[in-house]
């Protein structure tokens, strides 16, 4: 998130390495998307790489990533305001952010995405037991 225009470049380059299976964006009303499961032992390990690799894997349209990545720099914000993140990070993974605006300038929010609200206690409990009934 902290990157922006590495998810299409990442599916660029699927698309170039890939030429007889290139990558297609899922779209459409109904979307399937598989959870990734990653062992707790694991979870420190889980890179950038790990992460693209999953959504390309579900076929995640770019479009997707460009909508997340203000969620993305209020989330780093939020962390260096709480002091939860060494600062030499959060000046690097910026430092790296603002060269790629320099390329690709500010990424485009999807309009009928935008805002927010909180996750009502309906959506809790029906993620919850979607994801007990997988389990």
């Amino acid at each position: 998130m902290a990157r922006p225009g590495l998810y299409w470049e990442v599916v660029a380059a699927y698309a170039a390495a890939n030429p007889t299976q290139p990558f297609v964006a899922q779209f459409g009303a109904n979307l399937e998307i598989q959870q990734v499961h990653v062992p707790d032992d694991q979870v420190r390990n889980f890179t950038d790489n790990d992460a693209i690799r999953v959504l390309i894997h579900n076929r995640i349209p770019p479009d997707w990533v460009d909508h997340a990545y203000m969620y993305g720099v209020v989330y780093l914000e939020q962390q260096f305001h709480q002091l939860t993140m060494s600062l030499d990070v959060f000046r690097d993974v910026d430092d790296e952010r603002l060269q790629c605006l320099a390329v690709y300038g500010t990424l485009p929010a999807i309009p009928n995405w935008d805002g927010w609200r909180e996750i009502s206690e309906e959506d809790h409990y029906c993620l919850l037991f979607k994801r007990t009934d997988k389990m």
